[in-house]
């Protein structure tokens, strides 16, 4: 007895025909077969009976019945392809886009069903169907980012400029078809500036900001969009040669331009900083032209608003006396908005892409030859050799700051816990320290002083604790002076643990962080712990101004070699870095004082190479200079002491100077003139802050220029010790110098 034995089944494919993806069981069954795929009904359709007989008129004998008797099924008239829903032209849109494994692709895959007629072009047109703009641009680029900070600004009950908007970014979605739009028409620019190696400067502006938001937001979709489709690392040799190294060129200092900002985060973000290193030459270019950023300290902004600020925003909301900063921001398009906005500063980013080099061509970078100190583990790998793609997740912090740091007098800033636990734990760093005399000279106006001078790298390793208070509204910075980061001047060992203790205020920990302050009062974050170098070990004190996250730490004499008290100032960047200056505290805070960068890696971030130790007790510490018999030894760098420059040579400065309360007066060259008018500037009233000196802006540096070895009474009119932090610069101790 014969058994029925069934068709064999085909294997699983992807559907070819259009008429399979509209009905795909009833409207496929007549769709011709698509060469080397199966049609879904093929195996299981009857063979038509070639032996049937005919009439004389050649009609069959029963139309509606096969050779077995059987009904035949009545087929469906072919629908006509444009007369489908806009809806359905869509869905076949972003199935001919969009690849099996959901990610999206080049538009141009559908520009054969686009053009196939007019009535198909006009309901997939942009105008007509955001909707499938929509969906492609979900399908091609990443969303976390974007969900997570669209959700922190309802949070945080953000009030700024291009916020308002923010409830249209998910329920418009056409504001989503013009920003995949918008990318696309960045994709083609920017294949055009690599096809003829020119930048197109007509949208600069725009097109950093949109790959800044790009980097920002990259999970993997971005990446591969910036790699595959923008030619991005290509792009940015182009605007590397173009923009920042064609302005090294010209006269004077280089400008610190958003262009330049946006372009140098962006080299960092995607690991780029490491070209343009080919050959020796163009080595030597790119150190030329960042030596001016690295070392002109006073030249260059680094904060979004004046470190004198212990309290921010200075004015209530809704305050119009004061209009938005906007010597350096620039214009960009997003969503459909146009928007105005300062991007992250250019000289921290210069600061980390110099010592980066410096630790790949140590040979080739101007530093005097045994005046540096490194790592006795360093073993060849510098601390700031890492440097790989990061999750969007690591960027939130930087774009909050970015998002609501704009403007001193109005921005709101940033939550007061939003840098705790980024602080704590064991730190590895470097601070550079620029020849004392070449940097006098700089600031009395001899710029190509900034290119000859030498340097010397200073290794240091700290080990800092934080401790979270709940203080008044009003005594938030401290009562003590800036150079102290607010705290009193005695440095001892019982300052230590009266931070660890609150200095006087309420500690939160716990649950108590998460609870909402009473009226008038909010949350501080103070810093304690202790430091090691070449010079020995130093007591840590700071502090994190909440508004905007600027990390301030003064450093106490170091023992066994007291070399004076510092300052160092920065922020927490992007990846964990610490990146900032370092301060004298002898010059007052109301001068341009000695200062130079530093950077910092924390134990533990990404950053931090895994071989390093992770403590302070598992460190074995840093090479150690020769202080000589009597602690100092000769040449620039730190911890040595340079032959005091004759009266007769010291230049005289080209601008008049204005003290912080005094009236103006000209210049003198006797160094001590400062010191001989102290009496009568204390008796004079504090000079009235002009109206067109805006705080916070980068243009108040260059109208505070003052000699740094010409000493004033400081901002509050006090007068200091003669012997310990007054006197002009040519004669206290340099930067490593023995302390008198």
């Amino acid at each position: 007895m014969s058994t029925y034995t069934p068709p064999p089944s085909n294997p699983p494919t992807r559907k070819h025909s259009l008429h399979y993806i509209l009905s795909p069981t009833e409207l496929a069954r007549d769709a011709p077969d698509v060469p080397n795929v199966a049609s879904p009904t093929s195996a299981h359709r009857a063979l038509p009976d070639t032996h049937t007989p005919q009439h004389a008129n050649g009609n069959s004998k029963d139309k509606g019945k096969n050779s077995n008797g059987a009904i035949k099924p009545k087929c469906t008239p072919r629908p006509a392809l444009g007369g489908l829903p806009k809806e359905v032209l869509a869905a076949i849109a972003i199935n001919l886009v969009v690849d099996d494994e959901g990610n999206g692709q080049r538009p141009s895959r559908m520009m054969a069903l686009l053009y196939t007629c007019k009535a198909i072009y006009s309901k997939l047109k942009f105008d007509n169907n955001p909707v499938l703009y929509n969906r492609l641009f979900r399908a091609t680029f990443d969303l976390g980012a974007l969900i997570r900070r669209t959700q922190w600004m309802f949070d945080v009950k953000t009030d700024i400029p291009g916020t308002s908007k923010k409830t249209e970014l998910f329920a418009n979605p056409r504001s989503w078809a013009t920003e995949y739009r918008d990318r696309w028409s960045l994709r083609n620019r920017m294949r055009d500036c690599v096809r003829y190696d020119k930048l197109n400067l007509d949208c600069i502006d725009t097109d950093l900001w949109a790959l800044w938001f790009l980097w920002t937001e990259n999970d993997k979709k971005n990446f591969k969009f910036l790699y595959e489709e923008c030619l991005f690392y290509q792009w940015i040799m182009v605007n590397y040669k173009d923009d920042m190294l064609s302005d090294s060129l010209k006269t004077g200092y280089p400008r610190d331009t958003p262009v330049k900002a946006l372009g140098i985060w962006l080299a960092m973000i995607s690991g780029s900083d490491l070209y343009g290193e080919r050959t020796p030459a163009e080595v030597d270019e790119k150190i030329f032209l960042l030596r001016p950023y690295a070392f002109a300290c006073f030249k260059y902004e680094m904060m979004y608003a004046d470190w004198k600020y212990r309290k921010l925003p200075l004015c209530k909301p809704g305050c119009t006396d004061h209009p938005v900063i906007s010597s350096y921001t620039a214009q960009y398009n997003r969503f459909g908005h146009s928007h105005r906005r300062a991007p992250p500063h250019f000289v921290l980013g210069a600061y980390l892409c110099y010592m980066r080099i410096l630790e790949r061509q140590p040979g080739r970078i101007g530093m005097k030859a045994g005046s540096s100190t490194v790592f006795l583990d360093e073993a060849g790998t510098g601390v700031f050799t890492v440097n790989h793609l990061m999750p969007s997740v690591y960027h939130d912090p930087e774009w909050q700051r970015n998002t609501v740091c704009q403007d001193p007098h109005t921005s709101p800033g940033l939550p007061p816990l939003t840098f705790l636990g980024r602080l704590e734990g064991f730190w590895r760093g470097r601070l550079l320290f620029f020849d004392f005399d070449a940097y006098r000279q700089m600031l009395a106006g001899n710029m190509p002083a900034v290119y000859t001078g030498t340097f010397a790298t200073h290794a240091a390793e700290a080990e800092i604790r934080e401790t979270v208070i709940q203080v008044r509204e009003e005594d938030v910075g401290g009562k003590g002076s800036l150079l102290n980061a607010g705290f009193a001047d005695e440095e001892r060992e019982e300052e230590q643990e009266r931070i660890r203790t609150g200095y006087g205020h309420k500690v939160l920990t716990g649950d108590d962080l998460k609870k909402a302050d009473p009226p008038g009062y909010t949350k501080e974050i103070l810093l304690s712990g202790r430091v090691r170098s070449s010079w020995g070990w130093s007591r840590v004190r700071g502090r994190v101004r909440s508004w905007d996250g600027l990390v301030q730490i003064s450093l106490g004499n170091s023992t066994p070699h007291p070399l004076g008290q510092w300052i160092w100032r920065g922020y927490i960047h992007t990846g964990g870095y610490l990146i900032g200056r370092w301060r004298d505290t002898y010059t007052p805070e109301s001068q341009f004082g000695y200062e130079g960068p530093l950077g910092m890696v924390r134990a533990g971030d990404m950053y931090y190479p895994s071989h390093f130790p992770k403590s302070m007790a598992a460190s074995t510490g840093t090479t150690k200079l020769d202080f000589g018999p009597d602690g100092g030894t000769q040449g620039p760098g730190p911890g040595q002491i340079h032959n005091r420059m004759p009266r007769s040579q010291i230049p005289k400065s080209p601008m008049s100077h204005t003290s912080a309360s005094s009236g103006s007066r000209e210049s003198s060259d006797d160094p001590m003139e400062g010191r001989k008018r102290r009496v009568a500037d204390d008796a004079l009233p504090p000079r009235k802050r002009r109206d067109s000196e805006r705080p916070g802006s980068r243009a108040s540096r260059d109208s505070n220029s003052r000699d740094m070895w010409e000493m004033r009474p400081n901002s509050r009119g006090s007068r200091r010790d003669s012997d310990s932090r007054s006197g002009s610069m040519s004669e206290r101790p340099r930067a490593g110098s023995r302390s008198e």
